[in-house]
């Protein structure tokens, strides 16, 4: 007989306060059908946005802005956590921090693929110089 996992109270209880809580799995398996008329009437205006390229792009810069944002809002919460004494081990969104830096690193870095590279204020990493050292040999 094959033995199967037993979904225990507490997790069918965390299970349907997350599904009320942010609604995220009641969209993946309802879609619009699951949202309030607010949300429906955002996700017409995202579905609007991406139908041009300079939607979709501000879109990006939308989501990349938020991303980075986010990443200093628990960074800065976390830094005033471990000056007040408390523990790392007692801080639980330290676990989640690797996955903040991550998202807003990729979601610059899918913005950057698609801005203009002819910008004068752009990164140009070919000419960039390292403070203190001497680059004279490469400016000949």
């Amino acid at each position: 007989m094959p033995h199967s996992k037993q979904t225990t109270a507490a997790e069918k209880q965390h299970s349907q306060q997350a599904s009320v809580t942010h609604g995220g799995y009641a969209f993946q398996a309802r879609g619009a059908a699951a949202l309030d008329q607010p949300r429906r009437s955002r996700l017409e205006e995202l579905k609007e946005a991406v139908q041009t390229r300079e939607g979709a792009l501000d879109l990006m810069r939308e989501r990349a802005a938020n991303a980075v944002m986010m990443t200093e809002l628990i960074t800065a919460y976390a830094s005033r956590q471990i000056k007040a004494g408390l523990p790392i081990s007692d801080i639980p969104i330290i676990r989640a921090l690797p996955a903040f830096y991550n998202t807003a690193q990729r979601a610059l870095h899918d913005l950057m693929l698609f801005l203009p590279n002819d910008d004068k204020n752009s990164l140009d990493l070919n000419s960039f110089e390292v403070p203190g050292e001497d680059n004279a040999a490469d400016h000949d």
